[in-house]
């Protein structure tokens, strides 16, 4: 999507370490869904610039981390921080590709997380495959993102994750249909709402759309 290129060509190193401050309010509690990390080999889906990648790296050091997104400059930026010297030493792999056809190995994966990426997605279905695909049997996936509610709207820009919102219901069925068990959930939507409005996210169509937000723990069966 050329504007979630956009939105990436506007951030360098500084603006993305400060992003990774500013929202660790609400990657914490995905993370402690799935921590520790060592010895793991940990998969960002929607890596971005990332501020969620980085952040576990600080909390807990996996044994590899690998972070995939379809946006060029985002990457660059990811790309550039794990070259700094506080993750230089720490195994990170950066790859370019769709999150519907990720080019990673079928049951090589032991943890997974998203934070605000799902519902950029158009093929939901096909998300929910390829992870169950990469994972091996009980890997964890800690999802976090806006879910449409009875008072929302999701006439919203796909770019901000508003246009392709779906509800918790259809998030659990996409999941058991793609054999990820849900083992909890934590509701994020209070947070979420402060950040934005004491100016730390910029998303103002999450308050506009009457969004909630929320964290998923899964695990992968069998």
């Amino acid at each position: 999507m050329e504007s979630y290129d956009r939105q990436w060509m506007r951030q360098d190193e500084d603006a993305a370490a400060e992003r990774r401050r500013r929202l660790s309010s609400i990657a914490d509690p995905l993370l402690s869904m799935v921590n520790p990390l060592s010895g793991k080999v940990v998969l960002d889906l929607g890596i971005g610039t990332g501020s969620l990648a980085f952040r576990a790296l600080e909390l807990s050091p996996p044994k590899a981390m690998i972070g995939v997104d379809f946006s060029g400059p985002g990457l660059r930026v990811a790309r550039t921080i794990s070259k700094h010297a506080k993750f230089n030493d720490m195994d990170v792999e950066l790859v370019r590709a769709d999150l519907e056809r990720m080019p990673i190995a079928s049951r090589s994966i032991d943890v997974v997380l998203s934070q605000a990426t799902l519902n950029l997605l158009p093929d939901k279905r096909a998300v929910f495959s390829e992870i169950s695909r990469v994972c091996k049997s009980g890997a964890r996936i800690a999802v976090s993102d806006a879910f449409k509610t009875s008072f929302s709207s999701s006439e919203g820009s796909w770019e901000q994750c508003i246009g392709g919102t779906i509800t918790v219901s259809e998030f659990s069925t996409f999941a058991l249909n793609a054999g990820l068990i849900i083992l909890g959930q934590t509701d994020l939507t209070k947070a979420v709402k402060e950040l934005i409005s004491s100016g730390k996210w910029d998303w103002p169509e999450f308050l506009e759309y009457n969004m909630d937000y929320r964290a998923f723990m899964m695990m992968k069966s069998g």
